[in-house]
């Protein structure tokens, strides 16, 4: 009797962890394509690549570019531009407007996230041109990012403050993660 449940058990979880797999898009997923991978593709590894690279690339640095810096600026900064806020802009707001959850919706817009072992971690829904949504793998949104004129975003959490971390383009269709030294977390967006 143990046996055949056990065997019943392990199957349900098998089925239950090939469902992420079977919703991530093969072209979509770094596993089996490599050239989305910054750990397989120089081009978008920043560590390899300088122009994606905010040690070596100012530009792109919010410590080192007051006009991409939600301190220095004003206008990149949820706090006083309350378009920029979930919280305050419900249009914005997957709480208010159900399409933005990337679990209630087959066809919202926006990325996948992968950790550094080129799992996915999460989700990250197009709320307008300004804000990105991020959503944790089980779908719990975790706080959103806010485009600056360098297209970069920093990233905020769920009560407006700027955590210090950023994402920068990565040369393709993705982004890539940095904490407030500028050092890649080796998370990455595709």
């Amino acid at each position: 009797m143990i046996k055949p449940l056990l065997t019943v058990v392990l199957s349900l979880l098998g089925l239950l962890s090939n469902a992420q797999d079977a919703e991530l898009p093969a072209q979509r997923n770094p596993l089996l394509n490599s050239v989305i991978s910054p750990y397989s593709n120089p081009r978008i590894n920043p560590g390899k690549n300088m122009r994606i690279n905010p040690k070596q690339n100012w530009n792109i640095n919010p410590s080192m570019n007051d006009g991409i810096n939600p301190d220095k600026n004003k206008l990149i900064n949820p706090k006083f531009n309350k378009d920029f806020s979930p919280q305050s802009n419900h249009s914005i707001n997957p709480m208010y407007t159900f399409s933005l959850h990337p679990l209630s919706n087959d066809t919202w817009k926006g990325y996948y996230v992968f950790d550094k072992d080129s799992k996915m971690a999460g989700y990250m829904v197009i709320a307008n041109q300004f804000v990105v949504l991020d959503f944790d793998e089980k779908g719990t949104w975790k706080g959103y990012l806010v485009k600056t004129s360098s297209n970069t975003y920093n990233y905020f959490n769920l009560q407006d403050e700027w955590t210090r971390t950023f994402f920068c383009e990565d040369s393709m269709v993705g982004f890539n993660q940095f904490d407030g030294t500028g050092e890649w977390t080796g998370i990455y967006a595709k």
